[in-house]
């Protein structure tokens, strides 16, 4: 595994709940090229959009009053400077108005936006049978090599052929029902991590499965959570690790999916089943508490869902009493295994005593603060 460069996090670790699903109610729509290149629209796992591959089907709703788009994940979608290039993303907002038309001759309707014709460009990334095709606007600055699209909306809903102010009955389309109970969540009665909280990472890392070569050894391990295999995370809480903090000692396990544009160069991305599948296939993962008790006792069976752009607080608990600045350092373990064949391969740093980066994707234990 070719080493990487050190990405630092500092995103406020908050106490979060499972994501939202899109309803699917409004005007929704999977969409199609129509041009030199015609392929149905997917999203990969870091929110861009994309013309062929083998990536999920992207879905999307248009808000008519907004002019506003979403992807499945209620992610908002747009193409803004500097690359104007189509992709959904977490809470980033963009200023691009989208429309659908009415049915044009040829029986379909188009997405266009900010008002003009509609006009997307296709451009190749690869060759030969591995060769997609991103997505931009026409306000790229370089198009060598591009070729002009329109996207045609395929499989929509009623909603789109009525106005942005109409109360017409909308019949919104069924979500697929989850085959794993999903327990309630529990909300903490803590706030978040501090800014500069420290973390730590798995001493050491152990798989059910035999196709992960290195696991557990060096200052990083490659993990792959998947139908065959599991993974047990095992932790040691220093006995100085609450050492800027008043009683009572509360720690938090979280799991950080950072987007891969956003890791330095050199910082392997990760190898991820989808959201389109995590949302549709209900998937995700467990984490059962192998070593080590907790207060409030720990729920083993919670389905957990992570993205990219993730920061998530998977839950809290109790670290120690008023003596814990005193005690030995205390072990704690979960297993993590995927649900409805959610699958994700990454490499988690910290791992080792001579590890050399201390931070990326990956699992995490961090003190929290009572409010």
């Amino acid at each position: 595994m070719k080493s990487f460069a050190q990405a630092l996090f500092f995103t406020t670790a908050t106490c979060a709940t499972l994501r939202p699903r899109q309803s699917n109610n409004g005007c929704c729509f999977q969409l199609a090229s129509v041009g030199k290149v015609n392929e149905t629209v997917l999203e990969d796992h870091v929110g861009d959009l994309l013309l062929g591959g083998t990536f999920q089907q992207g879905a999307f709703c248009l808000d008519k009053n907004t002019k506003t788009i979403q992807d499945s994940l209620k992610h908002n979608c747009f193409m803004r400077k500097p690359n104007y290039q189509f992709e959904c993303y977490q809470g980033a907002i963009g200023t691009t108005a989208f429309e659908a038309t009415s049915p044009k001759p040829d029986g379909k309707s188009y997405l266009t936006y900010d008002g003009g014709p509609g006009t997307f460009y296709a451009c190749p990334v690869g060759s030969g049978s591995q060769q997609y095709y991103d997505i931009y606007s026409s306000e790229k600055p370089n198009k060598d090599g591009c070729s002009s699209v329109a996207l045609a909306l395929v499989d929509e809903t009623d909603a789109c052929s009525v106005g942005p102010t109409s109360n017409a009955t909308i019949t919104a389309r069924s979500e697929p029902q989850p085959t794993h109970t999903v327990r309630p969540r529990k909300t903490p009665s803590v706030c978040n991590a501090a800014l500069t909280a420290p973390s730590i990472a798995p001493y050491q890392i152990r798989t059910s499965s035999s196709d992960v070569a290195g696991v557990g050894s060096g200052s990083t391990s490659e993990v792959l959570i998947s139908r065959n295999s599991s993974v047990t995370f095992d932790y040691a809480i220093p006995e100085n690790f609450f050492s800027d903090v008043k009683p009572p000692y509360l720690c938090g396990l979280e799991f950080r999916m950072p987007n891969c544009k956003d890791l330095p160069e050199g910082y392997p991305c990760y190898f991820y089943s989808g959201i389109e599948q995590e949302v549709l296939s209900n998937s995700g993962m467990t984490f059962e508490l192998t070593k080590g008790d907790t207060n409030p006792p720990w729920d083993n069976t919670e389905l957990h869902q992570v993205f990219p752009d993730d920061r998530k607080s998977i839950d809290v608990f109790t670290c120690g009493g008023e003596s814990m600045l005193e005690s030995a350092a205390r072990e704690i373990s979960w297993k993590i295994s995927s649900v409805n064949d959610f699958t994700l391969r990454f490499v988690q740093p910290g791992v080792g005593p001579n590890a050399t980066f201390q931070d990326g994707i990956g699992a995490f234990i961090v003190p929290y603060r009572v409010q």
